[in-house]
């Protein structure tokens, strides 16, 4: 279990539900820079925790990359700081995992911490110009008990690899600092002939961005840089896809910077395609099975800040 955190108060309240939740596992908490003392009290209070720290906040990816290394467990589990679990979520998320027949992701499942009813993410969905989204979200929970397809991959924020696929692929691109790398991630992962599983049964709460803000200067930054760095990265942006790139930053772009009143999100994008080197071939259609369209992509995005808007109101 990896659980890299900004925010103590956040982390403790994860630590105490893993520790409720039950199991035997081994736990690294990567203090990111803030030296609380708590986080040391509340790994104290569950078996197998220890306290990773670092001198400043390096950025989620480094943080993973670093515990990643230091672990010792065949699997690795993720988890964002402002998530709490259901019992048995780690066993239940590990055991979805088959490295042998190549199932080296696994996704679990957060309900929306505001509305516990809806999915906030079961892993991820990407469409064909990598644009990603969190699989079923808004859905109601009660969706699980269909026949639902499992997803591309698994959401950086309730997560679980093979260790061996996740050092194979080099981890996480640490030049993501935040936001985009699970993308990456799972792309790379994908691209070595790993696949994902649904663990429906591992699940528990989470506050979407409960450690930037929706809507904040910072985050518009970050996930725009994210996604500038993958569309070249990735070679994306080649003439016959660039007319559905442009439709959807330019739609994108343009809410953000009404609705959120800042340019962060453009920033982010242009010094992303800056700083990135085209190093992956662009995905073949089959790691990108029924990816969504144009308008399912940006309208599960407006409808989910259409429900945060009202929350915070």
């Amino acid at each position: 279990m990896i659980v890299p955190t900004v925010g103590p108060a956040r982390a403790v309240r994860l630590l105490e539900s893993l520790a409720r939740a039950g199991g035997d596992f081994e736990t690294i908490l990567v203090d990111n820079g803030t030296g609380a003392a708590e986080l040391d009290r509340a790994a104290q209070r569950l078996d197998g925790a220890e306290v990773l720290r670092l001198d400043s906040n390096v950025g989620y990816s480094r943080a993973v990359n670093l515990a990643a290394q230091r672990a010792v467990g065949d699997a690795l589990v993720l988890l964002n700081d402002d998530s709490v679990v259901d019992p048995g979520y780690v066993e239940r998320l590990t055991a979805a995992l088959d490295p042998a027949n190549g199932l080296v992701m696994a996704a679990g499942v957060m309900r929306d911490a505001g509305s516990p009813e809806l999915i906030e993410t079961a892993g991820m969905e990407i469409d064909r110009t990598l644009l990603a989204f969190d699989y079923l979200n808004g859905e109601p929970v009660e969706v699980l008990r269909h026949g639902v397809a499992d997803p591309v991959g698994p959401s950086g924020a309730a997560a679980a690899f093979s260790r061996g696929a996740f050092l194979e692929v080099g981890g996480f691109d640490e030049a993501l600092f935040a936001y985009g790398e699970d993308v990456d991630l799972v792309l790379r992962v994908r691209a070595a002939g790993g696949s994902c599983r649904l663990a429906k049964e591992a699940a528990g709460l989470h506050e979407h961005s409960a450690t930037l803000g929706s809507g904040s200067v910072r985050k518009d930054y970050l996930m725009g840089y994210g996604r500038g760095y993958l569309l070249r990265k990735w070679g994306v942006m080649a003439p016959r896809r660039m007319p559905a790139v442009l439709a959807r930053e330019l739609t994108w772009v343009a809410g953000q910077t009404v609705l959120d009143r800042n340019l962060g999100g453009l920033r982010g994008r242009v010094n992303g395609l800056r700083a990135a080197r085209s190093s992956e071939p662009y995905p073949p259609a089959e790691m990108l099975p029924d990816p969504p369209s144009l308008a399912a992509s940006l309208g599960r995005r407006w409808r989910r800040r259409a429900r945060l808007r009202r929350r915070s109101d």
